[in-house]
């Protein structure tokens, strides 16, 4: 395990940031101002995220990420926290009414697994563009990892943000299919210089692959289902990699 105390100067940023902007759009009617909410929240998701590229030398950049376990889990209890706040105070909301409630659990566990087919028969492509290559080495950093940024930043933190909050904003304006193209679009445009753009690009064909499945299983169901595949699709890449 690493840990850099200056990984840490990254919520000396982020967090004034992410309050400020809260603040200013608690004050904003949800329904009247859903364009304005939508397009700062975009960009605030784009600004934490590209952030992370700063301490690319000291935390490392998706797929090859440091063990720094002290750093995640303070990224984690941020993203967790942020979720939360952002859904109650701004949104005037609850996780259930965004997304999270769970009406056939077993639907969308079988859906969510069904969404990996797609990604498995797309990444033979991702090794050979990209040249990574598989480890067989999995140690509890990896897996204690793999939990943090996989199922809870990436299942809980991300999917109630975009497949919850945006693509949710973006329903009441558009037609089902012009919705998930654009939440697909604008979560992968949020990846944008954090991914590498080795190999033609192809990290960014993969999110954009894995966008619209997450938002057409939010579509056909609930967030159990995208969780299960964007936070499995993530453990799998940082176990494997």
């Amino acid at each position: 395990m690493v840990f850099d105390p200056v990984n840490l100067l990254y919520f000396a940023i982020i967090a004034p940031i992410a309050i400020l902007t809260g603040l200013f759009l608690i004050r904003r009617d949800t329904e009247k101002d859903r364009l304005l909410i939508l397009i700062i929240l975009s960009i605030l998701l784009f600004v934490v995220r590209i952030f992370l590229v700063l301490f690319a030398d000291t935390i490392g950049i998706m797929p090859y990420l440091e063990y720094d376990i002290i750093f995640y889990t303070f990224l984690t209890v941020f993203g967790v926290l942020f979720t939360i706040i952002y859904v109650l105070k701004v949104e005037k909301s609850t996780l259930q009414e965004v997304g999270w409630k769970i009406k056939d659990k077993k639907k969308s566990i079988a859906y969510g697994l069904i969404g990996y087919l797609p990604l498995i028969a797309f990444m033979p492509l991702v090794l050979l563009l990209t040249g990574i290559e598989v480890s067989s080495t999995i140690t509890w950093e990896k897996i204690v990892l793999g939990i943090e940024f996989g199922f809870i930043l990436g299942g809980f933190y991300e999917e109630t943000m975009f497949r919850g909050v945006i693509q949710n904003h973006l329903s009441k304006v558009m037609s089902e299919k012009m919705t998930v193209i654009s939440t697909a679009l604008i979560f992968t445009a949020t990846h944008l210089w954090y991914l590498p753009f080795t190999g033609y690009g192809i990290y960014y064909f993969f999110v954009l692959l894995m966008a619209f499945l997450l938002s057409i299983l939010r579509l056909k169901g609930d967030l159990l289902a995208s969780a299960i595949l964007h936070g499995g699709i993530v453990f799998f890449l940082i176990i494997a990699i």
